[in-house]
């Protein structure tokens, strides 16, 4: 037997909540409490709490809020932040009425009748310190410069957003690390294109690095095109890492990868990230 679960990637570009059903193929362990949200600095917390879900019950699309459900979200393990329940896009979330900020130890925890009560805890990591990005029309290159912090371990989640000047509509791009280029991050090279770049600091740390990044296909369109530099803590790290295995998995048809959680006695993840967007009209 299998479960879903879902995982919320946020309200992160353009305010747009992204949800995500991952399916891992080990066996059903009963019904759990998952919770799902990544805390951004300086914007209020959205958390999304579900019931996990066996395959066999499953109907696509419909997704079990727990009515009733308890949620508390606490800083630094003392100091409650008031939440209140708002749909979004058709979704419930509990939204925090305050914004997080930098150096606070953020803990949520979920009781509801008849599940087991879980909680989940994580930091918020320092902005990524990013600049100078760069792209041309009919070109499919992409360049910046991310300048990391020494003495310290650090990951990171890179993406591209691009909007259309004539319909106003925009999407992320399919791309990956241009091969004539980026030698010292060669771990990271890829024949496939991905819509993120999941990577850590072992081969840069504490250096300045020039990412030449190779779109799927040429930028013919004239509009704004957004480079996004995300921080992640390590928690944060490892539940994207893991989730790109899953899906690399599945279509390989390997082994299946169980997905990262932090939650104690759930599924899901609570974690911290910090983004930093670069937003440059292509002529």
């Amino acid at each position: 037997m299998k479960y879903f679960f879902v995982g919320t990637i946020g309200l992160s570009m353009l305010l747009s909540a992204c949800e995500k059903r991952e399916e891992i193929k080990l066996p059903y362990e009963g019904d759990k409490i998952v919770v799902n949200t990544l805390i951004q600095p300086d914007s209020v917390v959205y958390i999304r709490v579900t019931r996990s879900v066996p395959s066999n019950v499953y109907n696509d699309g419909v997704y079990k809020d727990i009515p009733g459900a308890t949620v508390t979200l606490t800083t630094n393990e003392s100091s409650v932040m008031p939440l209140q329940v708002q749909t979004i896009k058709g979704l419930s979330y509990y939204v925090s009425g305050q914004k997080a900020v930098l150096g606070q130890r953020y803990q949520v925890a979920v009781a509801a009748a008849g599940l087991q009560a879980v909680t989940a805890t994580d930091t918020l990591p320092q902005a990524p310190v990013a600049y100078n990005a760069t792209a041309q029309r009919s070109s499919s290159r992409v360049q910046f410069t991310l300048k990391d912090q020494p003495a310290s371990a650090d990951y990171y989640r890179i993406r591209i957003y691009m909007t259309d000047a004539s319909t106003g509509k925009g999407a992320f791009l399919l791309f990956r690390l241009d091969p004539a280029f980026n030698n010292n991050l060669v771990d990271y090279f890829s024949q496939d294109n991905y819509n993120s770049l999941i990577m850590n600091d072992e081969r840069f740390n504490g250096k300045p690095v020039n990412f030449v990044l190779q779109t799927a296909d040429p930028i013919m369109n004239a509009g704004e095109m957004t480079v996004e530099v995300s921080a992640l803590t390590h928690t944060t790290y490892q539940y994207f890492n893991t989730l790109a295995a899953q899906k690399d998995a599945g279509i390989s048809l390997g082994s299946h990868v169980r997905v990262f959680t932090n939650v104690t006695n759930g599924y899901g993840i609570v974690g911290g990230i910090n983004t930093r967007k670069m937003t440059f009209k292509i002529q």
